[in-house]
C-alpha cells in the first residue's frame, strides 16, 4: 500500500493565520499592529502625569525620597522621585526609600544613599495624630551605620517621612525597642527628631 499524501492545501491558510496572530505578515516582515487591536492597558491615555502602572494594574505615583548628593567634601540630601502605588501611605514612602536605591543613571550624577542595604521596617508606621509624630520601627541593621553615616541614613529617613502633612517628627524604634539617634552636631536624641535636626543636610534650594 502507497504512503498517503497529506494534503497541503489547508496548511497555507492556517500558517497565513499565526504570521498574522503575531504581528507578522506572510513575507517575515514585522508589521505595526493598529491601535485597536492593542489591549486596553498597553495604552496609556495620560502619559508623563507623575502616575504609571505597575504589572498588576495598579496606578502609581511618584513622591519625593531623600537620598544624598556628594560634591567634594560636601554631602546634603538630594529629593529624587519614587514611583508608590499610595502616596499617602508611609510605610509605602519609607519603603520606598529602603527598597529603591539609587539608579546607576543617578549614582553617575553623584547620589548615593547613607541607609543600610537591608534595612526593612518591621511594622506599618504609627503616627500620633496630636503630636504628629510618627513612630517607625525599623531592623538592626540600622546599627550597621555609625556615626555620620548613621546621622545622614536617619536624616534620609526623616526627610522622606516629613514629605506628608500629617507628619512635622519621626520616632526610630530598632526591633520594637526606643533607640537615640544622633542629630546632625552628634548629640544623641532620645526622642522624636524632625528636619530642624538636620539643617546642615538639607538640601539645596
Amino acid at each position: 500500500m502507497g504512503t498517503r499524501r497529506r494534503p497541503t492545501a489547508l496548511v497555507l491558510p492556517v500558517l497565513v493565520v499565526l504570521l498574522a496572530g503575531c504581528g507578522l505578515s506572510s513575507n517575515e516582515e514585522p508589521t505595526a499592529l493598529p491601535p485597536e487591536n492593542l489591549p486596553p492597558g498597553l495604552l496609556d491615555p495620560n502619559p508623563n502625569q507623575g502616575t504609571g502602572t505597575t504589572l498588576t494594574g495598579s496606578t502609581t505615583t511618584a513622591v519625593p525620597v531623600y537620598f544624598l548628593v556628594r560634591d567634594g567634601d560636601d554631602t546634603r540630601l538630594a529629593e529624587v522621585d519614587r514611583e508608590v502605588t499610595d502616596a499617602t501611605s508611609a510605610a509605602a514612602r519609607i519603603g520606598a526609600l529602603l527598597t529603591q536605591p539609587p539608579t546607576e543613571s543617578e549614582i553617575d550624577e553623584g547620589i548615593t544613599s547613607a541607609v543600610p542595604a537591608d534595612l526593612i521596617l518591621n511594622e506599618e508606621p504609627t503616627l500620633d495624630e496630636a503630636t504628629r509624630v510618627l513612630t517607625i520601627d525599623v531592623s538592626s541593621e540600622l546599627t550597621d551605620a555609625a556615626g555620620v553615616e548613621l546621622t545622614r541614613a536617619i536624616a534620609q529617613i526623616v526627610y522622606t517621612a516629613t514629605e506628608l502633612e500629617d507628619v512635622s517628627a519621626v520616632r526610630v524604634l530598632v526591633d520594637g525597642e526606643p533607640t537615640p539617634v544622633p542629630d546632625d552636631d552628634g548629640a544623641e536624641k532620645t526622642g522624636a527628631v524632625s528636619r530642624a535636626d538636620y539643617r546642615s543636610l538639607q538640601p539645596e534650594p
